[in-house]
């Protein structure tokens, strides 16, 4: 199957090279997801070629007009397109690069719902050709735009043959008219299973490491977190945080006055899923109340359960229900909800918390990896192109 994969993002290679002078060498969530689902696509037999508009702005580069060589990696091809580097012409540029992409020899287009201007241009090019596009959906364009966009994206859904959403939830809400779609809500890694384990802090120092890895905004619960560890004063434990947001500066000063909370800023993913794994438990205090909730599955949330270390999180509604067994969870939301929880779960034997995260690792990198993921959507695009036919 000839795949056309429209997203804003690039090759791991050229990512590195973009942002290697910034002061934040992290690996974007969103590069990081269509990095790994393009492998996956690739190991199962598909012939990629990525579209894009590079993930760059007037702040990660002054060049005005962006061109870089197309390339090749990991099995798939990336095209780069052209566009001037000022706001509107850039949009433009990419919508107009985006639509002559498509051509007769594609199969079916996959395009990032997220970048406006990219899937515009593949549904305008699409209509010509006579393709079908499936939308990967991974946030609803309404919480993060603004409800000025709301018509747009509307138009966009429409216009799509089919849907690949991260939780149940966002079908209700985007797919009124019942266009095929399937739930997928993220994917983990599969080359971590060939990759040598860090060894547990607590079996070389009997030192219990609870960590928490991701953005430090203060909507995400982060304070709670670092509240309820100060409360539930584990014995020989620290808090172990890394990420940068909102909340920086008070946990700066915080770690000044407590020597159990720990603050390593924002590391780049390698060091940080080392970390993971050397830990005795990883946290995610996010909040449930807000309405957004509903339409996410965290990231952290897989990676997590694929590090081989117990996983603490609150009762995400996008979380499905297969996960309950392998997940830790909070009922209560607040400081000392979250320490009873933390209390409860590094109260348990280590073996037998070692053992539920064996099994959670087992059950992501076996059944919720890249190249599984992959191969259920090329089975819906199989369909999508039968029915189309």
């Amino acid at each position: 199957m000839k795949i056309l994969y429209g997203f804003s993002n690039c090759s791991d290679r050229l990512y590195g090279e973009l942002f290697r002078d910034k002061p934040i060498s992290v690996l974007q969530p969103d590069q990081k997801y269509h990095g790994l689902l393009i492998r996956g696509l690739v190991a199962g037999g598909a012939d990629v070629r990525c579209v894009s508009g590079l993930p760059v702005n007037r702040a990660v580069t002054k060049k005005l007009f962006l061109h870089e060589p197309d390339e090749r990696e990991n099995g798939a091809d990336y095209h780069y397109l052209k566009t001037v580097n000022l706001p509107l012409f850039r949009q433009a540029g990419i919508y107009c690069g985006s639509r002559k992409s498509v051509t007769k020899d594609c199969d079916v287009i996959l395009c990032d719902c997220l970048n406006l201007a990219n899937a515009f241009g593949m549904i305008a090019g699409a209509k010509r050709k006579k393709k079908p596009v499936i939308l990967i959906v991974t946030d609803l364009p309404e919480f993060q735009r603004g409800k000025l966009l709301r018509r747009l994206n509307e138009s966009m859904f429409k216009k799509a043959d089919g849907f690949i959403l991260l939780t149940e939830q966002m079908n209700e809400k985007i797919n009124p008219g019942g266009k095929p779609y399937i739930v997928l809500e993220g994917h983990s890694d599969g080359a971590l299973s060939e990759l040598p384990r860090e060894e547990k802090t607590e079996r070389k120092t009997g030192k219990q490491i609870v960590l928490y890895s991701g953005s430090l905004m203060k909507l995400y619960g982060i304070q709670n977190l670092v509240a309820g560890f100060l409360r539930a004063k584990p014995e020989n434990a620290e808090l172990h945080i890394y990420g940068d947001g909102d909340y920086r500066e008070e946990l700066e000063a915080i770690c000044q006055a407590e020597p159990s909370v720990r603050y390593f800023g924002s590391r780049p993913n390698a060091e940080v899923v080392a970390a993971q794994q050397r830990a005795a438990l990883l946290v995610n205090p996010r909040p449930t109340a807000p309405e957004y909730t509903k339409y996410s599955f965290p990231s952290k949330t897989m990676e997590y359960l694929a590090s081989g270390t117990p996983a603490l999180t609150t009762r995400l509604p996008g979380i499905p229900h297969d996960y309950d067994a392998h997940l830790n969870y909070i009922d209560d939301e607040t400081p000392e909800g979250i320490a009873a929880a933390i209390q409860t779960v590094l109260a348990r034997p280590q073996d037998a918390r070692e053992e539920q995260a064996r099994n959670a690792r087992k059950f992501v990198l076996e059944g919720k990896s890249n190249t599984v993921q992959a191969k259920k959507i090329l089975a819906f695009a199989t369909s999508i192109l039968e029915n189309k036919a």
